[in-house]
């Protein structure tokens, strides 16, 4: 999937001349945490968060700028009094924005999203704003893929089988230790496992199969150390 499927088109977007209260106020109003700020001809030049908007003197909560720091770094003590008390957007927004463009994969960007932490990526065609990419913006693609319903009649041996499949393919599962049934839809996973992660990441590859309804726990934890079981879940 490329953002481009999922992105917000044309966002909502301030000018550096817009002032902190107007844009905080749209940001309110449109229940955004983000604004792209543009030039006259659409140029994308930074982004202002609601982030930016925490420290400031009318909230108390500017940190003190000592003196001892005010003379070995003037210039950053003189950023930093900017970023926090300026009034219009071009003083306290992101410069240096991380960008992607239409055709980057949807697994690229959320990779860049976690990363670098931020919550949202504006999508450039060259220098011009052409969307924005969000966390509602995936979220409600995430929502789409769960809820769709998928008509296919899967017999019980099929979805035993994709489940045996599966866990032979993971890299953590105990390949010989947990066997599979499936009945009218009920999957039951039994044997042994040697920790609860294991346990519960089995039971997420039984419930994300096809044609299963729902998944018994017949699993014994096992003490990797004196061999103990603790039983069943």
């Amino acid at each position: 999937m490329h953002i481009n499927n999922i992105m917000t088109l044309s966002p909502i977007t301030v000018g550096p001349n817009t002032t902190i209260a107007d844009a905080g106020r749209i940001m309110l109003d449109q229940n955004l945490s983000a604004l792209p700020v543009i030039d006259g001809k659409g140029a994308l030049l930074g982004i202002v968060t609601d982030g930016d908007l925490l420290r400031r003197p009318e909230l108390d909560t500017v940190p003190e700028i000592g003196w001892w720091r005010g003379f070995l770094a003037p210039e950053t003590s003189a950023r930093e009094f900017i970023k926090t008390r300026g009034r219009h957007v071009s003083e306290v927004m992101t410069a240096e924005v991380r960008t992607v463009t239409v055709d980057t994969s949807l697994n690229d960007a959320v990779a860049i999203m976690a990363t670098q932490r931020i919550k949202q990526l504006p999508v450039v065609q060259g220098d011009t704003l052409v969307g924005l990419l969000n966390r509602r913006n995936i979220l409600t693609a995430l929502i789409s893929k769960l809820l769709v319903v998928d008509d296919v009649v899967v017999s019980d041996e099929a979805c035993a089988t994709m489940i045996r499949n599966a866990i032979a393919q993971s890299k953590w599962a105990p390949k010989g230790a947990v066997s599979v049934a499936v009945k009218q839809g009920v999957a039951t996973l039994a044997g042994s496992v040697f920790s609860d992660a294991e346990r519960k990441a089995l039971l997420v590859i039984a419930e994300n199969t096809n044609g299963v309804k729902s998944v018994a726990d017949d699993m014994l934890l096992v003490d990797p150390v004196s061999g103990l079981g603790y039983g069943s879940f």
